[in-house]
């Protein structure tokens, strides 16, 4: 008998809910306005506001489980009039509608949605639309933004700051933490890390135009990627649209700093459907080539004497400057396919395709009037980065039952051909024997006295290296809704996912380091270059050495920018295709340098995930979220095991080795959104996430340099980061005024990692090192830190001022401000050597750890974005700044030398007109206050490093099908 009411009731589960479906129906549909469509709208049954849903990316919208009938919908969307509108639903059948909302008025004047103000309603929609806390950059506003690349897009976000190569931005710092600790997907879909040492992503790849939004999730629910400790960043593309369109771009641009006219980018994009608006496809490409050129000059301070108050001298050391051309070739293409199956069942392909191809050459001068000699150096690079990702998705709808699912092959690779290092020195007393070496680095230059015929070649290094990493990633979502009443609803979403990282990195090093010496060094360099159609001269005094002129262009040397802001003329110009066929011509008598072996490395990951998550809804007032994600990672690590001495370590032994890994990591959250009013929302977030270490630091690579006495090695019992994240943010809007956002957030985290140097002479420490017989080494590895904290606040204004009458109507205004703090810890090792026993003299060194409480070094204290954007008619304009406050880069034993980064201002800013229906014409102007990145020792009187790229501008054409 029991058995078979146990049989009743399961039959009654699984019956009921398709019986259920069967006598409901479904409200499918989209919004639009007059350009297109409305993303982030909300849509609910009058009868029940429990019963809803947001547009998506391609403006649609799912309602199921609807009781049949006439049923009233509405459509809201800030900054238009909502709208409500009957539906007949009838049961086990889907009813379409589309529905266009049209703007607010003003005063019975209907404000008109320009492409500023349009793509500033989208972003504020769909943040407000968000169950998480998010910020959003919209279709609309990446394509009226001068932005170079995906990063730069990004960097005008609340909390977010840029890292910047060539003087773009380069990769994301969200809340102060490294771009490392920052998911990066598309789609969705978890992007590889491009970075040779770390898990970072190059967002410079990305070219903006082929991006519908940028979304920016900091605080993940349990069914997003718990490895985020940051935040996550999302880049979304949209399916194509009904009806077809096609934009074609093309930009030509100027460098400042190169003063070229060399520049130029084209943008190509289509898309329309097909088979009775069944399949949908958009085809998009990109071709670039920017000059990426710089000045940089470094000068070196040392520590003098100091005083009883603790104040110390402040000495000059070095100076180098250095001359960095850069051209940098960039191609985009992506293929998104999509088949409607019918309403309820949807199919996705999405290929995306990356390379950045980037070619260097680096000439600096270094004086160092302690020696006294100046060096001459050069630098050959080409560096080829890729990435492909390709994703397979599917979404459908059974009405008791929602389900999506992806299956994603990915591949980063990072590949270094070409990278040779060349030396020259000059062999004469090179400085004036009037200069004070105490002196600022700057009297270096004048008194310097370079005489390049008794300049002689030192020696050069190779360095070639390969990263890739491929990812495969599977997931599923389910979704059971459930209605309790009219105002009550609950919906229960779980799922899992695998995600497997396989990547290495190989990494030759060679080198002759002895060119200086002459003899046969000398002769077969020689004797290899001429037969290569290459001509040596050699130095005056010594025809045995060869001379820095066998280097010279026959140009001029290159203008440089110094400290002061003059132009000053470097004393030589090496040119970079001598120096490249020197390489090419060298290379059968380079030595295998075999200290470079400790940075080869191999990966194999396996994340195995699920969660579950309960989302409980009374109307649009209260929604509470709560929910957990366990993660385990079983993981293997291959490195290697060398022992190096000698003339560039060609005695020793190296054996491969094999670490593993596995350890599961539970993950709760708690997330609540609380709106009392139409115009306010609250919302609260308790969650965990989590980060891997490095691959350079967990990998098992050891090296034991027996002639220096010292060992590099990478931790495999590292633990990984986990942090506990508090939030809080205040929203209040109104439709014809914006929004305004305030923020507080905080990270607990523990068991960070960071690079560890320790001295073996202690046996204690040797024994839990666990190198015993290596007494006096000094071991270079990485470690974990039981705890440090983040926390910090943000607000937010995205506003225009279409109140005003005419024409300050037309003023558009984004503005926010970030204050950030962090607590952590920075270890130093001191030694100190005593007499112990006066004959025979022996002596005991003592070491000592040390310890300061600092912030981390990624964090910047303050962040502030502004733009100011107007638009009349056809014609729109935009100025935008971000400021960035000073931010330490290393620190120091003594305080007083540690290294800042400056605070500075860069300005943006863009004009467009409109002509006719299709055609448009463009100004883009990018770092026009022509801001410096800038580094100093205690402060501004001791400059150490000074880059400048100078500002760049392009012209452009558009043409679209709209």
């Amino acid at each position: 008998m029991r058995q078979f009411r146990t049989l009743f009731l399961v039959l009654c589960v699984t019956l009921c809910p398709l019986w259920l479906v069967a006598q409901s129906g479904t409200i499918s549909g989209k919004v639009i306005d007059s350009k297109g469509v409305l993303v982030g709208a909300t849509v609910y049954l009058e009868s029940s506001k429990a019963q809803g849903a947001n547009s998506n990316i391609n403006g649609k919208f799912i309602i199921s489980g609807v009781k049949p009938g006439e049923q009233t919908v509405v459509f809201h969307y800030l900054g238009y009039n909502s709208k409500t509108v009957s539906v007949a639903v009838n049961p086990g059948e889907v009813s379409e509608v589309t529905v266009e909302l049209i703007p607010l008025v003003y005063e019975g004047e209907e404000v008109i949605i320009s492409t500023q103000r349009r793509g500033q309603t989208e972003a504020i929609n769909q943040q407000l639309a968000s169950d998480k806390i998010a910020n959003i950059v919209s279709s609309d506003r990446i394509q009226e933004l001068p932005d170079v690349n995906a990063a730069e897009a990004i960097g005008r976000l609340p909390g977010v700051a840029l890292t910047r190569s060539g003087g773009e931005g380069q990769k994301v710092v969200i809340r102060g933490m490294h771009p490392k600790y920052s998911a990066i997907t598309v789609n969705g879909v978890r992007l590889p890390s491009n970075s040779s040492t770390d898990r970072s992503v190059d967002l410079s790849l990305i070219a903006p135009e082929l991006l519908d939004a940028i979304e920016v999730f900091k605080t993940p629910l349990p069914d997003m990627d718990a490895e985020a400790v940051g935040g996550t960043v999302n880049l979304r593309i949209r399916k194509a649209p009904d009806r077809f369109k096609l934009n074609a771009k093309g930009l030509y641009g100027f460098n400042n700093q190169a003063r070229q006219f060399r520049d130029y980018k084209g943008v190509f994009q289509v898309s329309n459907r097909f088979l009775n608006k069944k399949l949908g496809i958009i085809a998009q490409g990109s071709v670039e080539r920017f000059n990426r050129s710089g000045d940089f000059l470094t000068n070196g301070w040392r520590q003098g004497r100091t005083d009883s108050l603790g104040n110390t001298e402040v000495l000059g050391s070095s100076l180098n400057l250095e001359d960095r051309s850069e051209i940098r070739q960039r191609y985009n293409g992506s293929l998104s396919l999509d088949y409607k199956l019918n309403p309820k069942h949807d199919l996705s392909l999405f290929g995306v395709f990356s390379r950045t191809d980037r070619d260097q050459f680096r000439s600096s001068e270094v004086y160092n009037p302690s020696n006294p000699s100046i060096e001459y150096r050069a630098q050959g690079t080409e560096n080829i980065l890729s990435l492909y990702s390709l994703t397979l998705s599917g979404d459908h709808n059974f009405g008791f039952l929602k389900a999506d699912w992806s299956l994603a092959r990915s591949r980063s690779n990072s590949n270094t051909p070409y990278n040779y290092f060349i030396r020259f020195r000059d062999t004469q007393n090179s400085f004036d024997s009037e200069l004070n070496q105490d002196d600022h680095p700057r009297l270096y230059f004048n008194a310097a006295q370079p005489d390049l015929t008794e300049t002689i070649l030192v020696g050069g290094e190779s360095e070639t290296s390969d990263a890739f990493e491929n990812t495969n990633t599977a997931l599923l979502n389910l979704a059971i809704p459930v209605k309790i009443n009219k105002n009550t609803s609950l919906e229960f979403k779980f799922g899992g996912k695998y995600y497997g990282v396989d990547r290495a990195r190989t990494f030759d090093r060679r080198s002759e380091n002895f060119y200086y010496l002459g003899g046969e060094f000398a002769q077969n360099a020689t004797a290899l270059f001429e037969g290569n159609g290459g001509s040596i001269t050699n130095i005056i005094t010594n025809p045995a050495l060869i001379g820095i002129n066998t280097f010279i262009s026959s140009q001029s040397s290159p203008v440089f920018l110094n400290e002061e802001g003059q132009q000053i003329s470097l004393n030589s110009n090496i040119d970079p295709a001598i120096v490249r066929s020197w390489y090419e011509s060298q290379q059968s008598i380079l030595t295998s340098n075999r200290f470079g072996l400790v940075n080869q490395y191999q990966v194999f990951e396996s994340i195995t995930a699920g969660y579950a998550m309960l989302k409980f809804k009374i109307g649009d007032v209260l929604t509470v979220i709560p929910g957990f994600r366990y993660e385990l990672s079983d993981n293997e690590y291959r490195g290697g095991f060398s022992t190096v001495s000698g003339r560039y370590g060609v005695n020793g032994d190296y054996i491969d080795t094999t670490t593993y890994q596995k350890y599961g990591e539970l993950l709760p959250h708690l997330h609540i959104k609380f709106k009392p009013a139409e115009w306010f929302d609250i919302r609260a977030s308790y969650s965990k996430t989590m980060a891997r270490p490095d691959f350079s630091y967990i990998t098992p690579r050891t090296q034991i340099n027996h002639t220096s006495l010292n060992i590099a090695a990478g931790n495999p019992n590292l633990s990984h980061m986990v942090s506990t994240n508090y939030d809080i943010n205040i929203s209040a809007y109104k439709g014809t005024l914006g929004l305004l956002s305030f923020g507080v957030f905080r990270k607990d985290i523990t068991n960070d990692f960071f690079p560890w140097t320790v001295n073996l002479a202690d046996s204690a420490i040797r024994a839990q090192s666990g190198w015993d017989d290596l007494g006096g080494y000094e071991l270079r590895s990485y470690t974990n830190l039981d705890s440090s904290q983040v926390y910090g606040f943000e607000v937010d204004l995205q506003t225009n001022l279409g109140f005003l009458p005419k024409p300050l109507n037309g003023i558009v205004l984004n503005v926010n401000y970030s204050r950030m703090f962090s607590t952590t810890t920075a270890f130093f090792q001191t030694s100190e050597t005593r007499l112990i026993i006066p004959f025979p003299p022996i002596f005991e060194t003592t070491y000592t750890t040390h310890e300061r409480e600092v912030q981390r070094i990624s964090q910047l204290p303050h962040i502030l974005h502004l733009s100011v954007g107007y638009d009349i008619g056809k014609f729109s304009a935009r100025v935008s700044g971000i400021y960035q406050g000073s931010r330490p880069t290393s620190y120091n034993l003594n305080k007083d030398f540690d290294q800042f980064s400056l605070e500075f201002w860069r300005w943006d800013a863009s004009v467009k007109q409109g002509i006719g229906e299709n055609w448009t014409v463009f100004l883009n102007l990018n770092n026009f206050s022509n801001q410096q990145d800038i580094r100093f020792t205690q402060s501004e009187s001791f400059i150490r490093n000074v880059q400048t790229f100078g500002w760049t501008g392009t012209v452009g054409l558009q043409y679209q099908i709209r």
